[in-house]
């Protein structure tokens, strides 16, 4: 696949007429006996999402898993088959945050669930869809230094039974913005989690059951760092009570790429996004374009995140930005990555199992492997070209949205 560079285009350019894929063609055939729900994706290039392709290769998924992933493998009788000759099938893209899509408007509020509060009907999830997000991390608006008001959630338009993927899925920590008193505090809290819990945890609880679980690992924590002072505090955090750290909005993380690396930390970087260095050093302060491409060289993993508009960091995916480009072409951060000198490959995990992994889902959702949640996407070609969109895209192994029945793109022509 040969490297270009991309122009960015807006959603209206989009619609005005830019060639869009054909859907993946389709022989339906009868449900296997037992009720079982079995697709077979056969003939397209299988990008796994570890490195692995399989040329003309065939994806089984059997009641929402995927059971088997190669080359010549044998169809279930009675299986769905789609027909993905001369397309890329690839993991359905995770976003490391995103806003409403599927959850009511302004919701949850405090101390309210994301479950509590799912709207699979409405467009926004289908917006997902249509730009192959399969998952994405919600956050409510939280109180106090840390927070576990979030979910891991899929856009299942239409299919509310499978939107919740986790909830609560992080603990957040408002680390750089605090006072010096208040992280004296937020680390003195920590301290004496810790100890309950290497003291068997007897008695009562000192923190939180997320906070308790991100101690132990079990969730990861993640921390706003976007300057070079603020991410290595954050790592320094981390590091005393070896946490699971996520830093976000690191804008000047390619000024500390070893010490990322090192750590274990996954950066969430802004390709598109322009923040002008102090006056004095153009050399450790600013953001780049070259981010993604310098924590790749020194092996620290990464996330891709759009801008949220004009001259200004993104907050998350949406429709906000700039008339919902962010969200319609969300591939395309990997595509400026890699005009960055960012390789294919690191870019495409960047998008599928590196962001599941920076949600702590990575059990579950990010590569095409056994075992794991049927989350799929086709496209007819690059999916780093900016002028495709999602063809066919497959949550939990059913097929929720297809580009030619769709109500806002329906009408494109395939390309």
């Amino acid at each position: 696949m040969k490297r270009r560079v991309l122009l960015t285009v807006g959603l209206a350019a989009c619609v005005a007429g830019l060639p869009f894929m054909a859907t993946a063609q389709e022989r339906d055939g009868a449900r296997p006996r037992g009720g079982e729900d079995v697709l077979a994706i056969v003939g397209g290039e299988v990008h796994v999402g570890t490195g692995v392709v399989h040329r003309r290769g065939t994806v089984i998924c059997r009641n929402g898993k995927i059971e088997a992933v190669g080359v010549d493998l044998d169809v279930p009788e009675g299986a769905r088959v789609i027909d993905a000759k001369g397309r890329h099938v690839l993991p359905g893209f995770v976003a490391p945050k995103g806003a409403n899509f599927g959850i009511r408007r302004g919701r949850p509020r405090p101390g309210e669930r994301f479950a509590d509060n799912l709207d699979p009907n409405s467009l926004y999830a289908e917006l997902a869809l249509a730009s192959g997000i399969t998952a994405y991390f919600g956050a409510a608006r939280g109180r106090g230094t840390t927070s576990d008001a979030n979910a891991v959630i899929k856009p299942a338009f239409g299919a509310p039974e499978l939107m919740i993927v986790r909830e609560p899925a992080a603990l957040t920590v408002s680390w750089s913005r605090q006072t010096v008193s208040n992280r004296t505090s937020t680390r003195d809290s920590f301290r004496k989690a810790r100890k309950w819990i290497e003291a068997g945890k007897k008695g009562r609880a000192p923190a939180s059951s997320t906070t308790i679980a991100a101690l132990e690992r079990k969730v990861p924590v993640r921390i706003s760092a976007s300057s070079r002072r603020d991410i290595r505090q954050a790592l320094e955090f981390a590091k005393e009570f070896d946490l699971r750290l996520v830093i976000d909005n690191a804008y000047e993380a390619w000024t500390l790429p070893e010490e990322i690396a090192a750590s274990g930390a996954i950066a969430i970087v802004y390709p598109r996004t322009r923040r002008w260095p102090n006056p004095g050093e153009d050399d450790r302060s600013g953001s780049t374009i070259e981010c993604a491409s310098i924590l790749e060289r020194a092996g620290a993993p990464f996330c891709l995140m759009a801008p949220g508009g004009f001259g200004g960091g993104g907050s998350s995916i949406s429709l906000q930005g700039i008339a919902g480009r962010d969200l319609m072409t969300y591939p395309v951060e990997g595509a400026f990555a890699i005009r960055g000198g960012a390789s294919e490959e690191a870019c495409l995990r960047a998008i599928t199992l590196t962001a599941a992994e920076a949600l702590g889902v990575e059990d579950r959702l990010g590569s095409l492997e056994r075992g794991k949640d049927a989350d799929i996407v086709i496209y007819q070609g690059d999916p780093f070209d900016y002028r495709l969109m999602a063809e066919t895209t497959i949550v939990s192994g059913r097929v929720l949205y297809e580009r030619t029945k769709s109500t806002l793109f329906g009408h494109l022509p395939g390309r």
